[in-house]
């Protein structure tokens, strides 16, 4: 357990406050402990099967447009699922195309990988500019990363439209949609609130990221996906570390794949969590909230980000703010948490609003 977890009010790392099934860890972990001695598996088919079960179920997917096993390729977490991406793809293309501000592991991954970053800014209101994209695109191959819900505005960016845009613009670009919070916007009106994996199979170039972090409440078990059509899949999984899921992970994401009805529980209990917390956040003078698709609240502040972030912190609330970006200097991101967490957070938030420590 980290050692702010008992001191601090967690609300600063996009956790899922709301713990998995203790009987489902629980189970998982008394058969895994038995296998403690061994290597993990190789191929990892169950797993692979199971998560492609459970993207269909999710997401209503069938037929042709249904995720095969054989499309899912496991990793050590959303970050491992981006890294492998930009090194499988470094020799077909010539640059990373990061749409900020949005998730750091994009340019981080590229600049691991030696490929330069291209940075297109979203617009004033968060959204996607699409002619500064797709002329960044003709300029040359390209991978781009779009983070649909996005981090950290929390906004629906529409990586469909997107898709076909850069599509049209250059054929060979490829597209990382990252869908770490597509549970919590399933529900958003019209195309935008689709998961982009029922496409994978008609797009040679797509990736769609996944992660159990979020919605699965297994942040600490580091355990993501990545799901592409099947040539582009074999590549990425060649690239995988062999044993890059280890058995305690391994036993717990089969169990709760076995069982996922809780996840639509707890989603629901987050999206709830969600509206409260916005609400709130709407109702303290001169904090201004931002609609959210995700399991966090972004929101601009009349006093800087990192004044209220470090009055926050004194007060036993950890939340984030953004000290190398500019643009966000008066920005914080609050994740959803329990009921009581949030009135904790309110309670301090109005206090630091105030101006007094």
């Amino acid at each position: 357990m980290p050692a702010d977890a008992t001191r601090f009010v967690r609300l600063h790392l996009n956790e899922n406050s709301y713990p998995a099934p203790p009987e489902l860890i629980e189970r998982a972990l008394a058969a895994a402990r038995v296998r403690l001695n061994r290597y993990p598996e190789v191929d990892l088919a169950r797993l692979r099967g199971l998560y492609a079960d459970y993207t269909n179920a999710s997401a209503g997917l069938n037929g042709g447009d249904a995720v095969l096993a054989e499309q899912v390729s496991p990793a050590n977490g959303g970050d491992e699922s981006i890294l492998n991406t930009v090194l499988t793809l470094r020799p077909k293309v010539r640059q990373v195309v990061v749409l900020p501000p949005t998730f750091s592991e994009y340019a981080r991954a590229a600049k691991v990988a030696g490929l330069p970053v291209a940075e297109v800014p979203l617009t004033r209101d968060y959204q996607v500019d699409l002619d500064r994209l797709t002329a960044t695109v003709r300029a040359a191959p390209s991978l781009v990363f779009i983070c649909d819900p996005n981090n950290p505005t929390g906004n629906l960016l529409g990586a469909g439209e997107i898709l076909e845009a850069v599509t049209r613009a250059n054929p060979d670009t490829f597209v990382a949609v990252d869908e770490a919070y597509w549970e919590f916007a399933a529900q958003a009106p019209g195309e935008r609130g689709r998961t982009l994996a029922g496409l994978v199979a008609g797009h040679p170039n797509l990736i769609v990221i996944r992660t159990m972090s979020k919605a699965f409440s297994l942040a600490g078990a580091r355990l993501g996906f990545i799901i592409a059509a099947p040539g582009l899949a074999r590549e990425l999984d060649s690239i995988r570390m062999v044993f890059n899921i280890n058995v305690l992970t391994l036993a717990v994401a089969e169990e709760v794949l076995s069982r996922p009805a809780f996840v639509s529980a707890a989603v629901a209990r987050v999206i709830a969590g969600r509206r409260r917390l916005a609400q709130g956040l709407a109702g303290i003078p001169r904090v201004s909230p931002y609609p959210s698709w995700t399991n966090f609240v972004f929101a601009r502040t009349s006093r800087p980000a990192a004044e209220v972030t470090q009055d926050m912190r004194a007060r036993g609330i950890l939340i984030r703010h953004y000290p190398k970006d500019e643009g966000l200097s008066h920005h914080i991101r609050v994740a959803v948490g329990t009921p009581d967490e949030i009135d904790r957070c309110l309670e301090a938030l109005v206090e630091t609003m105030e101006g007094g420590r």
